[in-house]
C-alpha cells in the first residue's frame, strides 16, 4: 500500500468576512488588501500544491470563531496564529472547524499567502 502525500492546510476567506479579518488581524499587510487579489493567489498556490503532488485542506477562518481561539490562547491574531488554527483545524482538534477528523493523513499549513 503507497503512503498517501501529505495534506497542507490553507487558511481560507469568505468574501464577506474577508473585510472584518483584515481589520482584525495584527499583520493585515501580509494580505492583499482586497478579496479577490488573495483569491487569485490563494488559488495559485492551491493550485502549485496540487501540483506538486500535495493535498490541500481548505480551512475557513470566520472572524468570531478565530478571535475566540486567539482570546482562549492569549495569542496575537497574526500569520503564526492563522497557521497554528489552519494546522490544528486540519488535524481535527478543537477550534471551532473540524476538518478530515478521519483523516490520518500528515498535514502542516502552508504559509506565504496567508
Amino acid at each position: 500500500m503507497a503512503a498517501s502525500s501529505p495534506v497542507l492546510a490553507l487558511p481560507w476567506y469568505a468574501r464577506g468576512d474577508y473585510q472584518a479579518l483584515l481589520e482584525l488581524f495584527t499583520d493585515p499587510d501580509k494580505l492583499p488588501a482586497t478579496y479577490d487579489a488573495w483569491l487569485k493567489r490563494a488559488e495559485r498556490t492551491e493550485s502549485q500544491l496540487q501540483k506538486s503532488g500535495f493535498g490541500v485542506a481548505r480551512i475557513w477562518i470566520r472572524p468570531v470563531a478565530f478571535t475566540a481561539w486567539c482570546k482562549e490562547r492569549k495569542v496575537s491574531p497574526d500569520q503564526r496564529a492563522r497557521l497554528t488554527f489552519a494546522n490544528a483545524a486540519a488535524r481535527g482538534t478543537r477550534t471551532g472547524s473540524q476538518v478530515g477528523a478521519n483523516d490520518q493523513s500528515q498535514r502542516h499549513a502552508a504559509g506565504g499567502y496567508c
